[in-house]
């Protein structure tokens, strides 16, 4: 506990361990319970579906081995005593029947609805996920002699009760029910399911994989429900904050919770507090929830940031001390700051922050017009004094600035702040508060505010860290918010009009120029933030591509070298213009699915570094990773640029099965190794109910009808309007249809071309049914491009229609190498270029 009591007539009371004797019970006012979204329910989420995710991978990526090692367990349980199991299934079968009829009860009795209301649907998806997922995943996995172990075994009813799919349900009844159960019942539900669990393990009822996914799919069922509809809050409740401010000497005589407008989300939960001296205090109550929602923020950071500079804190208490220190040492400064009263825990593991209430108001709250140059500039000398002193504040945003009735700001909420802070801290503050104030009133009123507050050389060192980056957070989501609706508002403009390459609107391009000129200083390097690059992943992802893909390619090499003696090397100087004639065409195709006209420069370029992601992420992900982005940059709304992406693939898959189609008919031959498999019907049945379910949720729930209505509608919107687009310009549709069709049948012309140089004579119609369908089945192969895949499918058609094993070798090695991996280092060059030039 820490106080600091100011000369602002806050008297403490006669008696520091309670209330003084006769003086009233405070006055609370606090509007109803609402439901929120928890941390603690997300993180939740996340680890249930890594761990869902991971057993998964074990029961299908290594089936033998699991249903081995399985069924090793299985002959150790049919070891025990026949009625040591028995006895087993039975305690199994009371416990898990009781426990939640009896928990489902006494809430009745008492009337407690809203458990009820998460508890029933979280145990239904639970019983649906884990029935799909244990019949289309696990079922392979289990070990042979599964179900003769279970003959004759018999508890309640049969030994195989309860099944994973009964354990996914209670673990996710157990899980929505959370919120409402104090700690130690909860921990006790949990015991009982894992006990079933492991009780049914040594009884042989369930076998450990299935169980491990039962409970996995339980906990992300209750998760996603209580996120989906809420849950209470995990706070003190206001009595426990108004007895803390008695015990901690306060005479406390109201105790008012803000409205939900006015609070801050992630930062407490704030109250305004008077005295019996008329007093008024400003406070803050931290919880456990704060802490989760604070480890998202922290573990971004350290994720993305080369130097986090961010504070570490363990509790709710060790967090108000801090921020109280804080801002001690930030008025010691001479900075204008919210003048601190103490720090002091609150209930079992809440802590609250005290300071001087003066009736002033964020300057988020206030409307533009109130945003004078007297409160701004104000604001930066005080920003100007933490500087000086290498004070670093950490959210340096409008809603931690406080204006006064006489015009007068001070800074607040210094959770994140630090003392001898380090140059990307300070130079992060400046950029933060210059973006999210030029939100609202522009690059160059923000600028000469904080040249009039800050002085030059100041302002100066803000340029290193006017990037994304820099912005992880509230302050980022509000830029690009900025920038999309400029976006926006130009594209309605002049609907009809060329885009610039890297030209869509950029507030922190436009503050980087108005501080160089204001500071009258040069243009300097961005600071490099980033804690992964792209040369490092790539480096990474090349080196896992040679060791695991193209050193088995190396194999063939000296049969290659053998043939290339008597190739015609006019011929292999004919097949290198496909590499840049397919980029072409993909061009081509890329232009024909975007109603807006792009520049064919810059989008060649972006097609050539797409070349290169492509052959090291599978299914082109890497490539529509770079051209989604591409097309964000010329200023194409996300769901527009989405929507193009998609129809490039769409284009791409249609465009191969006609080509494929023409090749195989004109061939007249007939290719029994490819085969399109449908997944079965029961499957794809359990799947849709798994979306009905989902669709409902966001549809029968107050959070998922503002989700659908937020985000889901406005990008649909923007992608049916591209698709209207297109569909209304012919000469984009004949643009897009000619680089669909171009792309593989220039592949088919290089292949044709390096099997004659290599002595082969197949009739081109029958080159390209084998190239068409080793591109079938290379597509199916979970590698970059097909590696390996399409290789071994081209030799084996080609050596099949008659050409020599040597001389089909050679011919698919060298088409590949031309076709193939030129455009690895030609990639490279265009990924560096086109980042130079901010096209991505």
């Amino acid at each position: 506990m820490i106080k600091v009591i100011g000369d602002e007539g806050i008297q403490p009371a006669s008696d520091a361990g309670g209330a003084p004797d006769g003086s009233p019970t405070p006055v609370i006012d606090v509007p109803p319970p609402r439901a929120v979204r928890r941390a603690a329910d997300l993180w939740r989420l996340l680890v249930s579906l890594a761990v869902l995710v991971v057993t998964v991978l074990l029961a299908v990526a290594t089936r033998d081995f699991a249903r081995e090692a399985q069924d090793g367990l299985l002959t150790s349980v049919t070891a025990l005593p026949a009625g040591l199991r028995d006895g087993l299934v039975g305690t199994v079968q009371v416990v898990a029947l009781l426990a939640p009829v009896a928990t489902l009860a006494v809430w009745c009795v008492r009337r407690r609805i809203a458990p009820v209301l998460r508890v029933v649907p979280a145990a239904a998806l639970g019983a649906l996920a884990a029935w799909s997922l244990t019949r289309l995943a696990l079922a392979h996995s289990r070990p042979d002699a599964w179900p003769e172990v279970l003959v004759g075994r018999r508890g309640l009813v049969g030994a195989g009760w309860p099944s994973a799919v009964y354990l996914a349900a209670c673990a996710a009844a157990v899980v929505a029910a959370g919120p409402w159960l104090g700690a130690r019942l909860r921990r006790t539900l949990w015991g009982l399911t894992c006990v079933c669990a492991l009780l049914s393990l040594a009884a042989a009822g369930i076998v450990p994989l299935d169980a491990g996914a039962a409970l996995a799919v339980g906990g992300a069922a209750g998760s996603a429900v209580l996120l989906m509809i809420g849950a209470p809050a995990d706070r003190p409740p206001a009595r426990a904050v108004a007895d803390a401010l008695v015990a901690s000497g306060i005479p406390v005589a109201t105790l008012r919770e803000l409205p939900a407008a006015e609070q801050r989300p992630g930062e407490g939960t704030a109250y305004r507090a008077g005295t019996t001296t008329g007093s008024r205090l400003a406070v803050r109550v931290l919880a456990a929830e704060e802490h989760n929602r604070d480890l998202f923020h922290r573990l971004a950071r350290r994720t993305l940031l080369r130097h986090p500079s961010a504070a570490t804190v363990q509790s709710a208490l060790g967090a108000a001390e801090h921020e109280l220190l804080m801002l001690v040492f930030a008025a010691r400064t001479g900075a204008r700051v919210a003048e601190p009263v103490m720090a002091y825990p609150v209930g079992a593991s809440g802590a609250l922050v005290a300071t001087v209430d003066k009736g002033a108001r964020a300057l988020s709250a206030l409307p533009v017009e109130d945003w004078t140059d007297p409160v701004l500039t104000g604001m930066w000398t005080s920003v100007a004094r933490l500087q000086e002193h290498r004070l670093g504040h950490g959210e340096l945003r409008p809603e931690h600035v406080l204006v006064e009735a006489d015009g007068g700001s001070r800074l607040d909420a210094f959770a994140r702040g630090r003392l001898n802070a380090p140059p990307e801290l300070l130079g992060t503050d400046l950029a933060e508060l210059l973006a999210t104030t030029a939100v609202r009133i522009g690059p160059r009123r923000a600028t000469a505010c904080a040249l009039a507050g800050l002085g030059p050389d100041l302002l100066a060192t803000a340029l290193p860290y006017l990037q994304p980056l820099a912005l992880i957070g509230p302050a980022r989501r509000e830029v690009a918010k900025y920038d999309a609706d400029r976006a926006r508002a130009e594209s309605r403009a002049d609907r009809r009009r060329t885009l610039r390459a890297g030209g869509r609107p950029s507030l922190l391009r436009d503050l980087a120029g108005e501080v160089e000129t204001a500071a009258g200083t040069k243009a300097v390097p961005l600071a490099h933030l980033a804690r992964f690059t792209w040369k490092s992943v790539l480096g990474l992802v090349g080196a896992f591509l040679i060791l695991h893909l193209v050193l088995p390619q190396l194999a063939n090499f000296p049969a290659a070298v053998d043939a290339l003696r008597d190739a015609n090397w006019w011929w292999l100087l004919a097949v290198l213009p496909v590499t840049f004639i397919s980029q072409a065409f993909s061009t081509c195709l890329q232009l024909g699915t975007i109603p807006d006209r792009l520049p064919f420069g810059p989008t060649y370029q972006v097609q050539f570094a797409s070349s290169l992601l492509n052959r090291i992420t599978p299914s082109n992900v890497g490539g529509m990773a770079l051209n989604l982005r591409y097309l964000q940059k010329t200023g194409i709304e996300t769901g527009a640029a989405t929507a193009s992406v998609g129809l490039q693939s769409l284009a791409g898959a249609v465009s191969n099965t006609v080509v494929a189609a023409v090749f195989f008919a004109w061939a007249g031959r007939h290719h029994a190794g490819v085969h399109l498999a449908l997944p079965d019907s029961r499957s794809l049945l359990w799947a849709l109910a798994l979306l009905l379910v989902a669709g409902g949720l966001l549809a029968f729930t107050p959070r998922g009808r503002r989700f659908l209505q937020e985000k889901v509608w406005p990008f649909l919107r923007a992608a049916g309007s591209t698709v209207a687009g297109i569909a209304t310009e012919p000469a984009k549709v004949v643009v897009g249809v000619v680089g669909a069709l171009g792309l593989p049948l220039v592949q088919v012309v290089g292949l044709a071309m390096s099997v004659h140089a290599l002595g082969g004579d197949l009739p081109f119609l029958q080159i390209g049914a084998v190239y068409m369908a080793a591109r079938l089945i290379a597509n199916a192969a979970p590698v970059p491009g097909g590696l390996g895949a399409l290789e071994a499918g081209l030799i084996a058609g080609l050596t099949a229609l008659g050409v020599p094993a040597g001389a089909a070798t050679s011919a698919v090695l060298v088409y590949r190498l031309l076709t193939f991996w030129l455009n690895v280092p030609l990639g490279a060059v265009a990924l560096s270029v086109v980042q130079r030039r901010g096209y991505v």
